[in-house]
């Protein structure tokens, strides 16, 4: 039978804390689904009533209703009727892997790296506090937490590493902290110790906690934090590894015959050829389009106008394209100097995705500190200084989307050969992943794709992630004339 870690006050206030922003029954499903993956709360345990689910969670009940009802569909909870009547878990540990399996398949490699990071800080903060605050008996209830885990059990090590660090947290004496690293640890940890089926893994964190005590217990914050980021790459490599090999088992291209460096250059041109001839051909009705709009050109007109061309673009790009439209020059909307005729799509969640797009709302009064003059940025000056295309990236756009993207871009040009604005479309670097990784794996060695500066769009090395700088060094293949290249190394 499955256990809760003994955290119930602290570990249920963090569970059913109210949520960010409005709240969806996907929102709640989603948090209630992983604190019974993770084990905050345990098979054959009553949930507080709709109510009160509803109270905590500060949504509506029938919120909470929809909820409920996709965790039963799902065999997670079941509902009886009666005075003794309730919802209870139901999650087996064969269910409970099965569900993180499937979690866990659908992140691409760049959503795991970023996922490490944002734990690693949280996590190496809480273990450098609790270098200088944990006391002797944080220690040796450090010490007993790591002496109770049967490391020759998944279950028992993935659940005894999730208190052990919920305890380094509280030894850090923040009540924020402690808050945050139960967050993380209910909606994303289990991912990450999905590698815990594996015996040296195993083996590996119990090191690693035997280390942080020692560390913390000789005041060493340097080496307490190390402790933590390099066990969470470990972790997380652990997890690419796994996920590779699910969506390799299910994907027919894995079985192909092995391909050359060239074969895969090939791809990538080809991949973004078909981008550019799209953002082309929209390119191009945007400047018939702008023709036809009588002058002065509103802002309302631009986006009627625009926006069923964009939307073409996101449903021509498939998976790929998460962005698109148009940017004006500035001066050339009559009633905004500056504007973005922009609509993006929801990345991650297949449920989101099925939502309709929207269109970017960003600050457009100079005079407002959260103004972001776009014609500084690289994507709008790479053509405005001449060239025909553009691609930037990888870079985060925490403008549009949160994504880990590249921006392609083209002018857009009138008939009297001014530039009233640029076209351009968002590619994600997940989409890019599920398109090139299995390919490039058939290399049977590591091989990354880089831009001109040599920063990482994907790697078959699970340890390289995206955004970071690459090293010289290896083989080197460029793709085309585009500004992006192969390495073997």
């Amino acid at each position: 039978m499955s256990r809760s870690l003994g955290l119930t006050a602290e570990a249920r206030s963090a569970v059913f804390a109210p949520l960010a922003g409005p709240g969806r029954s996907e929102q709640v499903e989603q948090r209630m689904r992983e604190a019974i993956v993770l084990g905050l709360v345990g098979h054959g345990e009553r949930l507080p009533r709709e109510t009160e689910l509803a109270r905590q969670f500060g949504v509506a009940v029938s919120t909470v209703r929809e909820a409920l009802d996709a965790l039963r569909n799902q065999g997670l909870v079941r509902t009886t009727r009666g005075r003794d009547g309730g919802s209870f878990i139901t999650s087996s540990e064969e269910g409970q892997r099965e569900l993180l399996a499937a979690r866990l398949s659908g992140f691409s490699r760049a959503q795991l790296h970023d996922l490490a990071l944002q734990l690693a800080a949280v996590s190496g903060t809480v273990a450098a506090a609790a270098a200088t605050r944990a006391t002797s008996s944080d220690l040796e209830n450090l010490r007993s937490i790591t002496q109770s885990i049967d490391f020759g059990d998944e279950v028992s090590a993935r659940r005894g590493e999730a208190l052990f660090r919920v305890e380094v947290a509280a030894a850090a004496q923040s009540p924020r902290l402690v808050a945050e690293e139960l967050r993380l640890q209910a909606e994303y940890g289990p991912l990450l110790w999905f590698g815990m089926r594996d015996q040296d893994l195993r083996d590996t964190v119990r090191r690693a906690q035997l280390s942080l005590i020692e560390a913390l217990g000789v005041r060493d914050a340097a080496t307490a934090r190390a402790i933590v980021d390099g066990q969470l790459s470990t972790l997380t490599a652990s997890a690419i590894s796994f996920a590779d090999r699910s969506r390799a088992g299910a994907d027919d291209d894995a079985q192909l015959a092995p391909v050359v460096l060239a074969d895969c250059a090939s791809l990538v041109v080809e991949t973004f050829d078909t981008v550019f001839t799209t953002l082309g051909r929209a390119r191009d009705a945007f400047a018939t389009t702008l023709a036809s709009l009588a002058h002065p050109i509103t802002k309302a007109a631009l986006d009627g106008s625009v926006r069923a061309l964009a939307e073409a673009e996101l449903a021509d790009g498939a998976q790929l394209v998460i962005g698109a439209g148009f940017v004006a020059t500035p001066g050339f909307v009559a009633d905004a100097a500056w504007h973005l005729a922009w609509w993006v799509r929801q990345a991650g969640d297949p449920l989101v995705q099925r939502l309709p797009p929207r269109q970017l709302a960003v600050v457009e009064d100079p005079e407002s500190e959260f103004f972001r003059d776009y014609t500084r940025l690289e994507w709008w000056r790479g053509v405005a200084s001449g060239e025909a295309s553009h691609i930037t990236g990888p870079y985060v756009d925490y403008l549009c989307t949160d994504e880990f993207i590249l921006t392609l871009t083209m002018p857009v040009f009138d008939t009297s050969g001014a530039q009233p604005g640029v076209a351009g479309v968002d590619v994600t670097v997940s989409a890019l992943e599920a398109r090139f990784l299995a390919a490039f794996g058939r290399l049977g060695e590591r091989v990354t794709l880089v831009n001109a500066q040599s920063r990482v769009v994907l790697s078959t090395d699970p340890t390289i992630a995206a955004g970071t700088l690459l090293a010289e060094g290896g083989e080197r293949l460029p793709c085309g004339t585009l500004p992006l290249a192969l390495v073997r190394h």
